[in-house]
């Protein structure tokens, strides 16, 4: 046996290791970078050349990227939160977004509404086309709510208080365009010319100058012009009602024939064409049609039947008056459902009285749709009075109709006047007024 020294050991070479798995290749598709979302119109920022020229030496790094990041989520929203602006400065930087929003503001280049804790923006500098400009190309956002609210405290002040020569004169002194138009209407009036008011006047007045400077704000800020368009619209509904008023005053001279009971309508075309319709529909912005509508409306719910005739001057048709003949007591009882009334519930008592209103009401529009059919006949002005009655029977039923559908008897159907018993109204009527 071979000798060996002691202590040591005999050598063999080591187990290879095994190789380790090579890595699979990345493929094409796994290094190209993330796809990008489908674009958004709406986030375009459409800069033109010479705001670059203006702004761009002007505007600090943290400036011009808060303005292109407002810019860009201008449209997604109309509130926004100030949070969306954390990433302007890049991660692990820290900026003061409140002071450098500050920054653009005082140099013109944002209008910022605060609501709510929320954010609303106006680019006075974007145009109409989108492109934000070295100039100022829009109105101011918070003129136009400013100017809105001193007009809405200006006509209201204005409406509770009594038409004189010193607060005319107060008037004129604010708003010398008035003044021109009153000394217009003293020299060129003619006896038809509606009145002058001065509330409808300087309603007029303000709302057209709103419309002028600051309408084209609407189409950006619609939802921050939602209060303000409703005020707008209230002050236009007033002038409305103004313009109805004076048509109805001078309903003698409108109307072809009008008394105490009953008016003939004229055909919206002939109404729309009169002197005095145009003249208001002009001055006051008011459609002629909504004019008319709003006049029939009006001697309606003063009592009167409105008549249409044919050419002739024969009863056609007629518009019964929106009075009821009822008195408070009657009509909330009537009126109101039985889960708006004060027990919640019909009693068979309620019920009773429900019925006896609901024929006191019939009966009242009865009267005046056949008193004014009356009236005709006796000038042989009615072709056919079966169909006359009719047309009466069929006009009360469709007003009845529009009464709450909770029947004296627990829920059934409503009853309905017949045209029999309209029938023997009216020959009764005939027969009272008739010659002894």
């Amino acid at each position: 046996m071979p000798a060996t020294k002691k202590g040591t050991k005999k050598l063999t070479k080591a187990a290879a290791k095994p190789a380790k798995a090579a890595k699979p290749a990345k493929s094409a598709a796994s290094k190209a970078p993330k796809a990008l979302r489908a674009r958004d119109a709406r986030m375009d920022v459409k800069i033109a050349g010479d705001w670059l020229e203006r702004w761009l030496p002007e505007l600090d790094e943290a400036e011009l990227k808060t303005y292109l990041e407002i810019a860009h989520y201008y449209n997604v929203a109309t509130y926004h939160d100030a949070s969306e602006l954390g990433a302007v400065f890049g991660k692990g930087k820290k900026g003061n977004i409140d002071s450098t929003i500050a920054r653009l503001e005082k140099r013109g280049l944002i209008e910022v509404i605060r609501h709510e804790g929320r954010l609303h923006y106006h680019f006075p500098h974007r145009d109409t086309d989108g492109f934000h400009r070295a100039e100022r190309a829009r109105p101011s956002i918070a003129e136009a709510l400013a100017f809105q609210q001193r007009m809405t405290d200006e006509l209201c002040e204005l409406t509770s208080q009594d038409e004189t020569p010193e607060l005319r004169a107060a008037y004129f002194k604010k708003h010398p365009a008035v003044r021109e138009e009153y000394e217009l209407y003293e020299k060129a009036a003619d006896p038809d010319a509606p009145m002058w008011r001065l509330w409808m006047e300087v309603s007029r007045y303000l709302i057209h100058e709103f419309e002028t400077r600051f309408g084209s704000l609407k189409e950006d800020h619609g939802e921050v012009f939602k209060a303000s368009a409703a005020q707008v619209l209230r002050h236009h509904l007033d002038v409305v009602d103004g313009v109805t008023k004076e048509v109805v005053r001078q309903v003698g001279k409108i109307f072809k024939t009008a008394n105490d009971r009953w008016a003939i309508a004229p055909s919206e075309e002939e109404f729309t064409k009169h002197p005095i319709v145009k003249r208001l529909s002009t001055r006051f912005n008011v459609g002629a049609t909504e004019i008319f509508a709003n006049a029939l409306e009006a001697l309606a719910h003063w009592g009167l039947t409105v008549v249409e005739v044919d050419d002739e001057g024969f009863f056609l048709t007629c518009i019964l008056p929106s009075t009821t003949g009822l008195t408070k007591s009657e009509a909330r009882v009537l009126f109101l459902r039985p889960e708006e009334r004060e027990s919640g519930e019909d009693s068979p008592r309620t019920r009773e009285r429900v019925r006896r209103a609901r024929n006191k009401y019939a009966n009242h529009l009865i009267s005046c749709g056949l008193s004014t059919l009356l009236d005709f006949f006796k000038e042989d002005r009615v072709r056919d009075l079966d169909q006359a009655l009719q047309t009466i029977t069929d006009k009360v039923n469709e007003a009845i109709s529009l009464l709450p559908t909770s029947d004296e008897n627990g829920g059934g159907p409503i009853s309905v006047v017949t045209l029999e018993h309209v029938i023997d109204r009216f020959d009764a009527l005939r027969k009272a007024v008739a010659p002894a």
